[in-house]
């Protein structure tokens, strides 16, 4: 059997030839599959405000809402009402859609003590999010 001598540098650039097929053979699945990822969804927040509305005795309640996404309004969004009084569940009572400032409103006439929220569901850039629970009395009777 016959030796022959290699350098040491030879070997190196043997081996780190070999790796980086290796690597690449071994990356190549992941590469593929970057590309169908899908972009992270933003997060989003919803403000809300509710107020009495002027000239309805306090019948009436305004309930704004203003739908941001990293301090950016968001357009043509659906938001939902969702309302509950004692003794129930949260339920969807109403829906609007965002204006080109993110905003919405809804008028409610409680009759009795109730608790609403607004909630956005997500769409195919931002996440799902809902606002606090602001508390609507019902008007006193006199």
């Amino acid at each position: 059997m016959r030796s022959s001598r290699v350098s040491a540098l030879a070997r190196f650039g043997a081996a780190a030839a070999v790796a980086a097929v290796a690597m690449a053979g071994a990356l190549a699945p992941v590469a593929a599959s970057a590309g169908t990822k899908h972009a992270p969804k933003a997060p989003t927040n919803i403000l809300v405000n509710a107020h009495f509305v002027r000239g309805s005795q306090h019948k009436s309640d305004v309930i704004n809402g203003l739908l941001r996404s990293r301090h950016h309004a968001v357009a043509g969004a659906t938001i939902a009402l969702r309302c509950r009084t004692a003794h129930t569940k949260f339920a969807t009572v109403a829906s609007a859609t965002t204006d080109a400032h993110g905003k919405v409103s809804f008028t409610v006439t409680p009759t009795t003590k109730t608790a609403c929220k607004l909630v956005f569901a997500g769409d195919a850039t931002h996440r799902a999010s809902q606002s606090a629970v602001v508390i609507l009395r019902a008007p006193k009777h006199h």
